[in-house]
């Protein structure tokens, strides 16, 4: 064979071979957005970035499973130009400035000269992703066509919703607070009772003291009428949680204290109970335990006295953060409650330790001997039990100490 003719088989074999590796996977452009939007110019394609951060577990995940899958390879090569950006690789400043990237994986699909066309955000399984891609093609469901048809007149609720509607999949719902607080500011309070206007409030109002807000707090049941009770109750949680998760975690007790006042305002029972967790979260994150200790004792019964599950957590923090026997003998009567609702092995456990700390050591060593033949009657080694035994037993052998007294 021809040393030339050899050399134009191996190259025809490797051609073939780089085609179909590229059939197999996303063509994944990192060139850069300039370099991008060219290649867009020239294909003809839009562009779809995907941004995320090589730590990110969603990113990896998204990668491995709904980017390797063959019919997502196939209608993404065939539709778009599809790129990639490292979030914490130096230059990529100006992207997350210029897009606002807030988290991970964000999907961009922008055109050749850069605009916004539309935008989702989080691991997305196949469906979801063909779906969200395919919707991206289509003109009139892209952000530019929607943002311009609602501008034409701002008083049309449907035209609104759907630009909220595709907002909403790659934003936070507060960056979507100033465009729905502009509707609402023309409408009448005689025109706001209506289901698009409960559709654009659930999805675009997160500010709890807005005037809109307000309407709907005074007026919730004419707006359960046109909806269900449920889904009011379902705003407010919602609301409360994205005001007060985020301050707990901080620990920040003027924030939480000014915000509390803020979300109490949304006077409904299933709030009441919200503000409960968030005040023993607020104070378990700040071990201030003598306010967790007197919230708890003030509201148990009022919003948790039906759930074993709540009521042994409020107990192991309270005896686990206590030696006056006030509190501890109050935590023994939440824990013999929640023992008659459902007796379950680590209940009857916390009720033996909470008996330990009493120095009710006879009464303790009953408890966990009741603990450990429960865990046997379900098949379970009870080590817990035999550890806590043997401690009771060993102090059994000692004099009894006297019990904790009431702090003065």
């Amino acid at each position: 064979m021809k040393p030339h003719f050899k050399h134009l088989i191996y190259s025809f074999i490797l051609f073939c071979s780089l085609s179909i590796q590229a059939q197999d996977s996303i063509r994944f452009d990192q060139s850069g957005l300039e370099a991008v939007m060219q290649r867009a110019k020239i294909e003809k394609k839009p562009i779809f970035y995907m941004v995320y951060a090589d730590w990110c577990p969603h990113c990896k995940n998204i990668k491995a499973t709904t980017l390797k899958d063959a019919d997502v390879i196939t209608f993404m090569n065939a539709n778009y130009i599809f790129a990639g950006l490292d979030f914490e690789k130096p230059g990529s400043e100006s992207f997350k400035e210029k897009y606002k990237i807030k988290s991970f994986p964000t999907f961009l699909v922008l055109d050749e000269n850069g605009i916004e066309l539309s935008r989702f955000t989080g691991e997305l399984k196949k469906d979801k992703f063909l779906t969200e891609v395919k919707i991206a093609l289509n003109p009139k469901q892209q952000l530019p066509y929607l943002k311009e048809e609602y501008e034409k007149d701002k008083t049309n609720g449907i035209n609104l919703m759907r630009y909220l509607v595709a907002l909403k999949k790659g934003n936070e719902r507060k960056e979507l607070n100033p465009i729905a607080h502009d509707y609402f500011e023309k409408i009448t309070d005689d025109k706001m009772v209506s289901e698009v206007n409960w559709k654009i409030f659930t999805n675009g109002i997160t500010d709890i003291e807005s005037r809109e807000y307000k309407f709907v707090i005074v007026n919730q049941q004419a707006f359960a009428a046109i909806t269900s009770q449920k889904r009011v109750n379902d705003k407010f949680v919602n609301s409360i949680i994205e005001l007060l998760k985020p301050i707990v975690k901080t620990n920040d007790t003027a924030a939480y204290k000014k915000q509390r006042a803020v979300a109490q305002t949304i006077m409904s029972p299933v709030v009441d109970s919200l503000l409960f967790q968030y005040d023993l979260d607020h104070y378990e994150a700040n071990k201030d335990w003598t306010k967790y200790k007197k919230v708890a004792a003030e509201n148990i019964k009022k919003h948790t006295w039906n759930s074993p599950k709540a009521i042994k957590e409020i107990v192991l923090n309270v005896m686990r953060n206590s030696t006056d026997a006030p509190s501890l003998n109050q935590s023994l009567t939440w824990i013999k409650h929640s023992n008659e609702l459902e007796e379950s092995y680590d209940g009857i456990l916390l009720e033996a330790r909470v008996q330990r700390k009493l120095n009710n050591i006879p009464t303790a060593i009953a408890m966990t001997k009741k603990a450990k033949a429960f865990s046997t009657s379900m098949g379970w080694d009870g080590k817990e039990a035999d550890k806590l035994l043997a401690d009771l037993l060993e102090r059994q052998k000692t004099p009894t100490k006297p019990s904790p007294k009431t702090k003065k």
